[in-house]
């Protein structure tokens, strides 16, 4: 019978050994450069992403208009306010109401017009007046004419916008949106006597709008 040597045997295992060993480190070649290489080629292969700048954004300019505060004004003569500034800015740039005016004779919710002329009457003119009259802002005579335009001029409710609404002595820009609210959805006022189904406005502020507006 025929014994294998020890030496052999030792060969063998040496030369296993060899050959893990060069599995191993073939593997790990592998593994840390050509798939390294491919990586870097495929990431150089993208596309860069080009950073579009922000838009600047722009600044409109404000446009002002100028108004001669007159009467019982703290400080009279003309103001400098915004474009779409209403009476009571004007006023509040004039230094207020002085101690004798009539604090409830303007519409101190009515936009304002370039080149305007605003006259606040005292107490002790507008004493003379009907409540009507006073409440509704006319019957003074400031010397810019525009008293008698406005006895003349009535709104039409059917057509006027907030603007317009809120000449009316009591409307606000909230209550002139709600008689267009209503307007819009329920039709044209028939009658004048129509516009006190709108919310807010009932037989008192009816009393004190009704000589100054129309439906056609």
């Amino acid at each position: 019978m025929r014994t294998e040597r020890p030496f052999c045997t030792l060969n063998k295992k040496l030369f296993i050994a060899l050959i893990v060993a060069f599995a191993i480190l073939s593997g790990l070649w592998y593994a840390f450069f050509y798939k390294g290489d491919i990586g870097r080629s495929e990431t150089s292969s993208e596309t860069p992403v080009t950073k579009v700048p922000s838009p600047i954004p722009t600044v409109t300019p404000k446009l002002y208009i100028e108004v001669h505060m007159c009467g019982s004004v703290n400080l009279p003569g003309v103001v400098r306010v915004e474009e779409g500034s209403r009476v009571i800015t004007a006023l509040e740039e004039a230094g207020g109401f002085s101690e004798e005016a009539d604090r409830e004779y303007l519409n101190l919710a009515r936009f304002l017009k370039d080149g305007e002329r605003i006259y606040v009457p005292s107490l002790e003119e507008t004493s003379v007046l009907s409540h009507k009259d006073r409440i509704a802002g006319i019957g003074i005579d400031d010397g810019s004419g525009e008293n008698d335009d406005q006895k003349e001029t009535k709104v039409n409710i059917n057509k006027a916008e907030v603007k317009e609404l809120t000449l009316l002595p009591g409307i606000g820009e909230s209550r002139a949106k709600d008689i267009i609210a209503y307007r819009n959805k329920v039709g044209a006022f028939e009658k004048k006597e129509d516009i006190k189904n709108v919310s807010g406005i009932g037989d008192s502020l009816y009393s004190r709008i009704e000589d100054y507006i129309c439906i056609e």
